[in-house]
């Protein structure tokens, strides 16, 4: 007996170490501030098994249900598909989530008054040379038809023989010309 009290003693003893540890205390405080939500995590998982069993002791629901699983073909393919379909999962919620952060970075960028501002300026210092180069080439054709417009000429032969002495139209017609061998040679 007196062997028995030394061994008591002794856990005892063990115990209180244990009890006097500072991250002991601070894990035993936590566990008690904690222990209203346990217990209302207790009882919902009691009141989940009953609401179980319930269900399981119904047989028209087991009935219903027995019909459901059987109306469908659940054969080995479909068990494969929904196996890499869970494996998938993990990479699936991370792609998920980048697109959150994309979806939500852009609302952000589009909310923002000055960044949308910003951007709009530097698409705008793009654009616009090639806006103006269009604008010059619109009046160019404009006065070009106001021109002809105004004077018509009576075109005669000795007229087309001087424009084709003239350097611009030489090198018109160059061009012209270099079109018609090339899409000569796509046609071939």
């Amino acid at each position: 007996m007196a062997n028995a009290t030394v061994s008591m003693s002794e856990e005892l003893f063990q115990i209180i170490e244990t009890l006097e540890k500072p991250e002991v205390q601070h894990s035993l405080q936590r566990l008690l501030e904690r222990l209203p939500s346990i217990e209302q995590t207790l009882e919902s998982a009691e009141i989940v098994v009953d609401f179980g069993k319930s269900v399981l002791a119904d047989e028209k629901t087991v009935d219903r249900y027995e019909q459901f699983v059987s109306s469908y073909d659940v054969g080995s393919e479909t068990i494969t598909a929904i196996v890499q379909l869970m494996e998938k999962l993990p990479k699936l919620v991370q792609t998920i989530h980048q697109l959150e952060n994309i979806i939500d970075f852009v609302a952000a960028v589009l909310q923002d008054k000055q960044t949308t501002d910003n951007t709009m300026n530097n698409l705008k210092g793009y654009v616009d040379p090639y806006v103006e180069k269009g604008k010059t080439g619109l009046d160019f054709l404009k006065m070009i038809q106001q021109r002809a417009e105004e004077k018509p000429q009576q075109l005669n032969v000795f007229s087309i023989i001087k424009w084709l002495k003239d350097p611009s139209v030489q090198k018109s017609l160059n061009y012209v010309q270099a079109t018609l061998d090339i899409l000569k040679e796509k046609n071939r």
